[in-house]
């Protein structure tokens, strides 16, 4: 594993050192993220906040902003408040004690192992999604590896093949093998190290190991957004702090289509409710489809105006952009940054 780990490696930006803080930070954002997605963001970010001194001493808006698009905010929101429990404690100096790191927020048992091993060489195993993948064919698991049962008997797998040094590097090689080789629909077995004695190959189950589960089924909701303007400033509305999904971030004015209820009426009646304003609409500025959990989201979005002096109803505050600015500065869910610059770039009416 070693070996091949060595020669095939992917030149990924925390890799540089044993960093603990950049190894921390990367393992958070690579959580239900692609590697490809995170890399950009991995450099914005560690420009911005190079230390956890210098994380720390943001404030939350800042590192949300920089978080943007990645998804999954309360993971930024942990990180965060977890960067300024260390920098209290330890400064810089990030500590080799897995019961400092056990205690802060937003670590659970993959992420605590996959920083005290990469960046201390202490002997604690992960478990994610290729890890997963690869122990269930080294040991030819057939049972439902999701199980209560399936878990506890893959950690117990994944801290039996440690080494006793080097439990980083192979935790790594671990990954990159699931990523790269033991891929999910087609493992290339002519390539892996382990092919001489992985159970899956031997029995010719690759396919079947481990079993795919249904998916739960999409859930289709339609909404409408609006870029309603105001004396020629558009409106955006800031999340309350207790909101369940994008708390403390900035976006245009939406919300669901009732049944029986068409688009225009849906705009007029949002503008009502959120902003209390009554709102003349323009240009229909296209549909922007995202995905939230288990629902398949498509927001129709418009151009308003009102004369109404607008004021939030169900939001923590209300801001105004004047003519040009697209909120850059603001923390932002993808879907309505993605809707801010596509108006601006719209051809003037």
């Amino acid at each position: 594993m070693f070996a091949w780990f060595a020669e095939h490696r992917r030149d990924l930006p925390w890799r540089l050192n044993a960093d603990a803080y950049r190894i921390w930070v990367s393992e958070v954002m690579l959580q239900q993220t692609t590697v490809a997605a995170v890399v950009p963001y991995f450099h914005r970010f560690m420009n911005a906040f190079p230390t956890v001194t210098a994380l720390a001493a943001a404030d939350e808006q800042t590192v949300l902003n920089h978080w943007s698009g990645l998804g999954y905010y309360r993971r930024a929101r942990f990180l965060h408040a977890a960067a300024k429990q260390l920098a209290a404690g330890h400064g810089d100096d990030l500590p080799n004690d897995p019961a400092v790191w056990s205690e802060l927020p937003g670590i659970g048992r993959y992420t605590l192992g996959a920083i005290l091993s990469q960046a201390f060489d202490r002997r604690f195993p992960i478990l994610e999604a290729n890890t997963f993948r690869v122990l269930s064919r080294w040991f030819a698991l057939e049972g439902n590896p999701k199980s209560s049962a399936g878990q506890k008997r893959l950690w117990e797998l994944a801290e039996y093949v440690l080494p006793q040094t080097g439990c980083g590097t192979f935790n790594q090689a671990m990954m990159e093998l699931g990523s790269l080789v033991c891929t999910v629909d087609h493992p290339r077995c002519d390539e892996c190290p382990a092919a001489a004695w992985c159970g899956a190959k031997r029995l010719g189950k690759q396919a079947e190991i481990p079993p795919k589960l249904a998916k739960p089924l999409k859930i289709e909701v339609s909404e409408v957004a609006l870029v309603l303007k105001h004396r020629g400033n558009a409106m955006l509305l800031q999340r309350p702090a207790d909101a369940k999904r994008w708390a403390g971030f900035w976006e245009c004015p939406h919300g669901e289509i009732e049944p029986e209820e068409g688009t225009e009426d849906a705009a007029r009646r949002i503008a009502r409710e959120l902003l209390g304003v009554s709102a003349t609409l323009g240009r229909k500025l296209g549909a922007i489809r995202h995905g939230v959990t288990r629902f398949s989201i498509t927001m129709i979005c418009l151009e308003a105006t009102t004369d109404d002096e607008p004021r939030p109803t169900m939001h923590a505050a209300i801001r105004q952009l004047p003519p040009g600015d697209d909120g850059a500065e603001l923390p932002m869910a993808s879907p309505q940054r993605k809707l801010l610059r596509s108006w601006l770039n719209q051809p003037k009416a």
